[in-house]
């Protein structure tokens, strides 16, 4: 049976709400500040203060394949989103779509079940480490509390891309992608669901370097 992605995120995404409807705005920010998060990017570590913050995510790291190699993104056309403020290059083959304010979703044509779920948001204090945080947490759902498996090497060599996170999990649908990175006064995630041969992840990755 074929899982219908869309479906998956907003069970996920409304269970994670209910949890939290007794709590004010105010103290999800304060608890994500203060959560124990690790952002470990040694490529892309600010070499200012020389550490690392500590986390309460204990995986082995992945090395995976550097996506510098540009040439397929000379095909790509800058496609403004909708109902968010950044622009994107999109490979032919592929559709951005807007599901609301906030959330865009960049669709395979051959295959819609395929995509890659696209987040900006401006820089805020506590901001970062609170999405780091609910990505795991979204991740290790969508896998029976499976802890998601660090990644690393993830735009390693974007000189315009900095603090990146990158974790990735099995499911019983295909493979599940987070990245979280931040890009001048914005963040951006990405959460990538693709198949279990993963045919479709590294488009999705050189499409997702380029949203400014």
């Amino acid at each position: 049976m074929k899982l219908n992605w869309k479906v998956l995120y907003t069970g996920i995404a409304a269970t994670m709400i209910l949890t939290a409807c007794g709590t004010d705005g105010d103290n999800i920010k304060d608890s994500s500040t203060d959560s124990s998060i690790e952002v470990n990017n040694d490529e892309n570590q600010n070499a200012s203060d020389g550490t690392n913050s500590e986390t309460d995510v204990d995986t082995d790291s992945t090395e995976v394949e550097s996506t510098s190699d540009d040439e397929k993104l000379t095909e790509a056309v800058e496609t403004k989103s909708d109902e968010q403020d950044y622009t994107i290059n999109v490979l032919p083959g592929f559709t951005l779509t807007s599901e609301e304010p906030g959330r865009d979703s960049l669709y395979s044509d051959d295959n819609p079940e395929v995509f890659m779920r696209i987040e900006t948001k401006q820089q805020e204090d506590g901001l970062y480490a609170y999405l780091l945080d609910n990505m795991q947490e979204v991740l290790k759902a969508s896998s029976e509390d499976v802890d998601p498996e660090a990644l690393t090497g993830i735009y390693a060599d974007e000189s315009a891309i900095t603090n990146v996170q990158a974790f990735h999990i099995d499911t019983a649908e295909g493979i599940v992608t987070g990245v979280l990175y931040e890009t001048g006064e914005k963040i951006v995630r990405l959460t990538i669901y693709d198949t279990d041969d993963e045919k479709f992840t590294s488009d999705f990755l050189k499409m997702g370097k380029t949203i400014r």
